[in-house]
């Protein structure tokens, strides 16, 4: 009673104080839900070979385990997308971090690779969904008019900030303990979050009395009139039928096939099979980690002042270029880093004008489920990023088949979505 009392008046002072936007507060705990959430998903490589050795099994069979998690993503996208219009984001982030910390526990105690797959390809799998770019979307244009694309970037740089910390984390606990134990670590530090999400997020800023930051004095125009509801619920399936949707959803398919399909699952025991030592491999995942977090801010302040358009063909054909250079680049550990810096930039950087050229295009829509659809393209492109170059490495012994499809369908990406309209 006592700590609820407390928590009550701590959001009353804040509600008062006109000086500091409580937004702040639910943009920061947002970044962090998004820190363990695809810090954990980013660090599933590193369980590839103990999983290999620990169920006796081929690579194309462990990472049936990613293919499951991208999957989950795909099917539970629009689910979430819809729920944080609905439900509030607190509802979402909150029974995100508590599937996701449940999951993983359960994971540790696995003693079939069956068992595997429900508890961390299925369970802690729905949990991440929550915590993924369609929530923070909708937190952001929820609570802020102006600056959405900057503070876009920078909640979204968690991503990267969870990759930095959770990669390396589970590379070292898993070299100097066991992959039970790090799931069991990485487990009980998510469920960790659990009551600062519940007390403290607020879905929207109404629910405290506040308008969003940079409305000044204006009406929020986040509640839908009923001519938006009906316009809504009739093209709920019509933007399928837009071009401009697909013109974002392809590239963002290929987005995910070589990143966190293909780069998220198969680039550690890529390095290992190049006889990489531990250590240089956790220090070129910290640095991809790092530089994304520059690339994702730096995509957000861009997507203010740019086109939008032209920043995504321009990111695309940087992807399909280093990739390009990893058949020279990564056969010392100079390559190694080069690729890890330029990849980084890249990585991430697709999603703050994505996203934003969803609201902007489909505006009369509800943000998170039009993003939430074009989300899907991104996971069903990890889930065969995931998938395919296990199947091509079990049959030729290498990634080369991979590399060349990957670099053929970024630059193509490039070129569909330079004919998205872009009024700046």
């Amino acid at each position: 009673m006592q700590a609820g009392e407390g928590v009550a008046a701590s959001l009353n002072h804040f509600k008062k104080d006109r000086t500091f936007f409580y937004g702040w507060i639910v943009i920061a705990l947002s970044f962090i839900c998004l820190c363990i959430s695809f810090g954990i998903r980013s660090a599933i490589g590193a369980f590839i070979a103990p999983w290999e050795e620990e169920f006796l099994a081929g690579r194309s069979q462990v990472t049936l385990v990613s293919v499951l998690c991208y999957i989950t993503f795909i099917l539970f996208q629009p689910v979430i997308g819809r729920a944080t219009d609905q439900l509030g984001a607190r509802f979402v982030l909150t029974a995100s971090i508590l599937l996701t910390g449940g999951g993983l526990l359960l994971s540790s105690l696995a003693t079939g690779f069956w068992q595997l797959i429900i508890t961390y390809g299925l369970i802690a799998s729905i949990g991440m969904v929550g915590g993924s770019p369609v929530t923070a979307t909708a937190v952001v244009a929820r609570w802020f008019e102006k600056k959405q694309g900057a503070v876009l970037g920078l909640v979204l740089s968690g991503m990267s900030v969870g990759q930095l910390v959770m990669g390396p984390l589970s590379i070292f606990l898993i070299e100097n303990y066991n992959w039970r134990f790090t799931l069991r670590v990485l487990g009980i530090a998510t469920l960790l979050l659990l009551p600062l999400c519940f007390f403290f997020i607020r879905s929207r800023p109404e629910d405290m009395g506040l308008q969003p930051y940079g409305a000044e004095g204006k009406k929020s125009g986040m509640e839908p009139g009923p001519a938006m509801q009906r316009a809504s619920a009739a093209s709920h399936f019509s933007v399928f039928r837009n071009r401009l949707f697909w013109y974002l959803a392809i590239p963002y398919f290929v987005c995910g096939l070589t990143d966190v399909g293909f780069i998220g699952t198969h680039f550690i025991p890529y390095a290992e099979g190049r006889g990489f030592s531990a250590a240089l491999i956790a220090a070129a995942f910290s640095l991809i980690a790092a530089f994304n977090i520059g690339g994702t801010i730096g995509a957000g302040m861009l997507s203010d002042r740019f086109n939008r358009a032209r920043l995504l063909m321009f990111i695309y054909w940087m992807r399909a270029i280093i990739f390009l250079l990893l058949f020279t680049f990564l056969d010392n550990p100079a390559g190694l880093i080069i690729f890890a810096v330029i990849y980084g930039l890249t990585e991430r950087a697709t999603i703050a004008p994505t996203s934003s050229l969803c609201a902007h295009h489909f505006k009369d829509l509800s943000v998170g489920m039009v993003f939430g659809y074009v989300s899907i393209g991104h996971h069903l492109g990890g889930t065969l990023g995931s998938y395919i170059p296990g199947f091509f490495y079990d049959l030729t012994g290498s990634y080369v088949i991979s590399l060349l499809i990957f670099i053929a369908l970024l630059a193509g990406s490039g070129l569909i979505v330079s004919r998205v309209a872009d009024s700046r």
